[in-house]
């Protein structure tokens, strides 16, 4: 019985030995085969085109990773590289009989090697204007671009002296924003189109230059040029440094060469400021005082409005500005004035009232400039010419050096003279009263702002008109 129980033992030791070598020799075997069966031959397509055969894919790929390596340290670390080589195709080769040569794959694919970089085209109207490496670069441009006309809402402080309301600060406001349209699309180009911003600025602020050379003719002058030509004073004068003083000589060659830049800022402004608004007058019969007297019975108060403007401007030249709104922050009170009906025998009283109301002396009879000033020079928001004393207008029409002006001979040996007047409201032997409208300050004739020019005369002489007036 034991050595049957031995005998058993055995032989089940023997069979458990015999399915443990089975089961090894089929893992080895199955390794073996699975590693027969992983390839190690691939095809290298391009474009759909066999170029050859490889063992390892890597090789071609590593060779790839290093012409995009040359390519980035030629033209700068923040270009983004690209390549037809995008296009590789790897396929387990079936044949087995193709060689394996990657060093003939490679010069292939270097034959056709095709490099580009991605780039922001900047496109204006429809029209590339430039390439850079990216958008933020492409954005950054453009804000530089529009930067010279794009300010913060400012302020302007009036000038001392005047009233609270007027001391009220101005205010400028603007927007600015591209005449043309502007587009960035993203694409791939050669690497040698890439260009640095400042040179892409340059040609979109510099544009197209249109040479232009002018002869001054007879009767040219700056204005004059600049409505012609449709050019900006300011360019005219940049162009050509040697013009002083506005002066051009007949023959004198011009550069009016104008830049047409490529891409053109519109801005709008709203300036709002604040004006004095003129008392005006009121003119009342006085029965009780000889004709000819003028009393200021209320002086009158002007007042203040606040005007609203929008300014168009394109490159920083105004194209147009309209008034967009007026408000009257405070109403003007008008002045009165009674002026005397009451028939007297004579001519002129003998005495002068102020030819303006409300008036300012901004030049007095004397030496001035090296040269006598026979009058007396005044301003006034008030623009009416009144007739400083009774008498017969004897002149009215233009003088040299007073432009349109008016002489009043009082008939008793004074005259007076009003000149620069932009509007006369008298003729020639007609007969006025004292305190009567007789014209509109101006500055026709030689006169460098809007004033009146007042003169008396006695027996000829010419008086210093502050002898007889009080302002």
């Amino acid at each position: 019985m034991k050595s049957e129980r031995r005998m058993f033992r055995l032989l089940g030791f023997i069979q458990w030995s015999a399915a443990f070598i089975v089961i090894v020799g089929l893992a080895v075997s199955g390794k073996w085969f699975a590693k027969a069966q992983t390839p190690s031959r691939y095809d290298v397509f391009l474009d759909e085109e066999r170029v050859g055969t490889v063992s390892d894919p890597e090789t071609v790929k590593h060779w790839k990773q290093m012409r995009y390596e040359d390519c980035q340290q030629k033209y700068g670390d923040g270009v983004r590289v690209t390549s037809n080589m995008e296009k590789l195709r790897f396929v387990p080769s079936v044949s087995g009989q193709d060689p394996v040569d990657p060093d003939a794959v490679i010069k292939v694919l270097s034959e056709r090697l095709e490099i580009s970089a991605w780039a922001v085209e900047i496109r204006i109207d429809g029209k590339p204007a430039g390439y850079l490496k990216d958008q933020l670069e492409a954005l950054e441009l453009l804000e530089q671009v529009r930067a010279p006309y794009t300010v913060k809402e400012k302020r302007v402080t009036a000038l001392s002296g005047e009233t609270d309301l007027l001391a009220a600060k101005d205010t400028v406001k603007r927007r600015a924003e591209f005449v043309q349209r502007v587009e960035l699309v993203e694409k791939a180009v050669a690497p040698e189109l890439l260009e640095t911003a400042e040179s892409v600025w340059k040609r979109i602020v510099d544009g197209d230059k249109k040479p232009f050379a002018y002869k001054v003719q007879q009767g040219d002058c700056i204005s004059l040029l600049v409505q012609r030509f449709g050019i900006p004073a300011e360019t005219i004068y940049r162009n050509n440094p040697e013009i002083k003083n506005d002066l051009i000589r007949v023959g004198q060659m011009l550069n009016l060469t104008v830049s047409e830049p490529l891409l053109s800022v519109r801005t709008t402004e709203e300036r709002t400021e604040r004006v004095k608004i003129p008392s005006g007058i009121v003119y009342e019969k006085d029965a009780e005082s000889p004709t000819g007297v003028i009393r200021i019975v209320s002086q009158g108060k002007a007042g203040v409005k606040e005007l609203t403007y929008a300014a168009i401007k394109v490159n920083g030249v105004q194209v147009e500005e309209r008034l967009t709104d007026e408000k009257v922050i405070e109403a003007p009170e008008q002045a009165v004035v009674k002026q005397g009906t009451k028939a007297v025998p004579g001519s002129g009283t003998g005495s002068f009232a102020a030819p303006v109301v409300h008036a300012t002396v901004t030049s007095e009879f004397g030496l001035r400039w090296g040269t006598v000033h026979y009058g007396t020079d005044l301003v006034s928001d008030e623009k009416a010419i009144l007739a400083s004393d009774s008498g017969t207008v004897t002149f009215a029409g233009v003088k040299s050096g007073y432009g349109n002006c008016i002489v009043i001979d009082h008939g008793n040996g004074f005259e007076t003279l009003y000149g620069h007047l932009s509007r006369l409201e008298v003729r020639k032997d007609d007969r006025v009263k004292k305190g009567e409208k007789i014209g509109i300050m101006g500055r026709t004739g030689n006169a460098t702002g809007v004033h009146l020019h007042f003169e008396i005369h006695k027996d000829g002489r010419q008086e210093n008109p502050m002898k007889y007036l009080r302002l």
